[in-house]
């Protein structure tokens, strides 16, 4: 029997990850070694209790290994022993992590295929455990009625913005654990990982549960064959196992033991194949490195003793897993096998707010969290039909305006509506601007009120704000101190015909400041062709990338020397008669952001010279092949930036950023070989102005 572990041993993370090769391959891995300790630093008693119990844990093991562990070997695949009600809860903002029921569906066939020795893949096993794979006798079903009694399919959909954090705050509307396996599933987690869970008896009962990324659920959709066992893994830690190693969330670092008494002393594997032979630990023991609790991405078993762990776990009256496969929660829970038809709970994307040109389609589809329809009934003011019995329908929308749209789906057990009011606008094919140049100050409140449309799922637009601006009184700002992590807001400009703007480039003025040095803020500047329906990336800057006035953990209000220029690449719309703009700030945890000064005009020259101090600029040859030369002279001493920029807005070449004295100037810019054939910017920034002129190289 192997020895007892220090209580460090029993600090066991819950998710299913990788390390080193596996993380270079982009898999997540555990992340919650911080979440136990703490739970045991807010009450040592606990700590105490869990070494007691895992103490008398292993004598029990120690004993069953002797006699062969019989219970589990008698366990047949046909036959499970042990059903457990389960609930989905999908935690989304109406985005990818919204997965779909055939992808959970598809998590289901594999989680009772690993429990129960039905997966294929055994095949592949090393020789020596071939005899140790472990029928567990575990079958996990959806929950079909609801802790009220109510009909439901077992996944319980919840818009919300805590899909982006993904810690125990994200674990919205748990279900008594002592009748449910609650597995919340989320877009992302800022621990970095894939998933976690508690091990019996270590966490409040409202957090008992999985929580994992969706993308680590099944194998279809957003899953893929290679993480799939995530959940499998998850559900180990569950029922009481640990890792292998044991001690550590660290495998490959130093030998280590899990308590359980068939599963060979191991570093713990961070990759499928051992190269010298699976022997590391013991050169005398091959190592499990195919067992569903390690990080090899190859697993296909558990023993047959940490199989006898989870039933001692889920027969144990610790943290109630006793009560999920009793026969008074499986009529309960409504996983007896009776029939239940529910009636559907609908929702429909787009997510938020449709833009459309006038005479343009929108497309809408359902999701449900509830029993399937039989019917579907959509109502589209303004739209062309005004209604609809489709699933999927295409409208058309003639008139410019803000229209609702309404969808009611049924079965035999009810029916279910949902409006959404203000959800469809649709703006002219034309554009409201033909000039020479497009500039916004936001001087004009009127202007900006009926040009501009502001998008705020979570109800905290962007405003025109005289808080601060670079020029004139007034700016475009956005409170994001006050939004969730994961919220998106969006201002749209209004459209205008770049064919009148010839040889055109794009600045702003921007102001931003962070509340963290890790604050992930992003800002995005998108660009459309067909009145907001698709959109095109064209700016981006992050995280520390974005900051212009630090960090600030008051309410950011810019001074004058807080402002910053970006330069966005129009060349790709030159031709474009009705474009428009969308800037979308994500909310990382920052404060404010402001933007004000936004030009799109013909390079700048004649604009901007005067303001910045700058006259005689020149760029020649112009067509070039290795080298073009920029010339111009200043009227006094400024701070001077000098760049090569591609159409996209991005930085290709770095030629000077140092103060110049009034006078005439003269840069030579070699680029022979360095730079493709095609359009590029000279940009220079003197004193905050941007100034830009078109080169092409040949």
């Amino acid at each position: 029997m192997k020895k007892l572990l220090t209580i460090f041993s029993f600090l066991i993370l819950f998710g299913f990850g990788q390390f080193l090769a596996a993380q270079e391959a982009g898999y997540k891995y555990c992340g919650t070694t911080e979440v136990l300790e703490k739970a045991f630093r807010d009450n040592p008693q606990m700590r105490t209790d869990y070494e007691s119990r895992r103490a008398k844990q292993m004598l029990q093991d120690a004993a069953e290994f002797q006699k062969g562990y019989p219970k589990v070997k008698s366990m047949k695949a046909s036959a499970p022993t042990y059903v457990i009600p389960i609930v989905f809860h999908i935690i989304h903002n109406y985005g990818s992590e919204n997965i779909s029921d055939a992808q959970i569906l598809d998590e289901m066939r594999i989680l009772n295929q690993d429990y129960q020795k039905r997966n294929a893949d055994t095949s592949a096993v090393d020789s020596v455990f071939k005899n140790n794979i472990a029928n567990v006798g575990i079958e996990f079903r959806l929950a079909k009625l609801d802790p009220n009694g109510n009909c439901t399919n077992g996944i319980d959909r919840i818009a919300s913005l805590q899909t982006y954090i993904g810690d125990d705050g994200s674990k919205l509307n748990d279900w008594p654990r002592s009748k449910y396996l609650n597995v919340w599933v989320v877009n992302s987690m800022s621990s970095g990982a894939a998933g976690y869970a508690y091990l019996p008896g270590t966490c409040p009962s409202s957090v008992d549960g999985i929580i994992i990324l969706s993308q680590y659920i099944g194998s279809i959709g957003s899953g893929t064959v290679t993480t799939s066992k995530a959940l499998t893994h998850e559900i180990g830690h569950f029922f009481d196992l640990e890792h292998p190693w044991g001690n550590t969330n660290q495998p490959g670092v130093a030998c280590g033991d899990d308590a359980v008494s068939d599963t060979p002393i191991t570093k713990g594997w961070n990759h499928c194949e051992a190269p010298s032979g699976a022997f590391i630990c013991n050169a005398a023991v091959e190592e499990n490195y195919q067992n569903y609790m390690d990080y090899s991405y190859c697993s296909h078993m558990f023993t047959n003793g940490q199989a006898n762990r989870m039933i001692a776990a889920l027969t144990s009256t610790t943290a109630s897993r006793n009560n999920l496969s009793s026969a008074a929660n499986l009529l309960a829970t409504g996983v007896n096998n009776t029939p239940v038809v529910c009636a559907p709970k609908g929702d429909f994307t787009p997510s938020s707010t449709v833009l459309v040109c006038a005479g343009g389609s929108a497309q809408f589809n359902y999701f449900l969290s509830g029993g399937r329809p039989s019917s579907w009934s959509w109502t589209f003011a303004g739209g062309t039909p005004a209604t609809s019995t489709d699933s999927f329908p295409l409208i058309q929308y003639q008139t410019p305006g803000t229209y609702s749209v309404t969808m009611s789906v049924s079965n035999s057990a009810g029916t279910n509506t949902v409006t959404k009011n203000a959800y469809v606008i649709v703006t002219a094919a034309t554009a409201q601007y033909t000039a020479t140049s497009f500039v916004e100050g936001f001087e004009n409140n009127t202007t900006v009120a009926s040009d501009w449309i502001m998008v705020s799922p979570q109800g905290n637009p962007w405003k025109r704000s005289t808080a601060a601006a670079t020029s004139g009184t007034a700016c475009l700002s956005q409170n994001n101190l006050t939004n969730s992590i994961g919220e998106v807001l969006s201002a749209i400009s209004p459209s205008f015909d770049m064919t009148a703007i010839p040889s055109a480039a794009m600045t702003f003025k921007y102001a931003f400041a962070q509340t963290a040095t890790t604050n992930t803020d992003r800002l995005r500047i998108y660009f459309s062709t067909n009145c907001g329906n698709t959109w095109q990336v064209r700016y981006t800057a992050s995280g520390i990338g974005l900051t212009t006035g630090g960090v600030v953990t008051s309410n950011f209000i810019p001074s004058a020397t807080q402002w910053k220029t970006g330069i966005v690449g129009v060349a790709p719309f030159q031709t474009d008669k009705n474009l428009r703009m969308k800037f979308e700030i994500t909310n990382g945890g920052g404060n404010n952001i402001y933007i004000d000064d936004i030009n799109i005009a013909s390079s700048f020259s004649g604009i901007l010279e005067e303001a910045a101090g700058i006259s005689d600029l020149f760029v020649f040859p112009n067509p070039a092949q290795e080298h073009a030369i920029v010339s111009f002279s200043l009227k006094e001493n400024e701070p001077v930036s000098i760049g090569v920029f591609d159409v996209t807005g991005r930085k290709v070449q770095a030629v000077l950023e140092e103060n110049l004295s009034a006078g005439e100037h003269k840069f030579d810019i070699p680029f022979g070989g360095k730079l493709k054939a095609g359009m590029y910017f000279i940009t220079l920034i003197v004193n905050n102005h941007v100034l830009s002129q078109k080169l092409i190289v040949n």
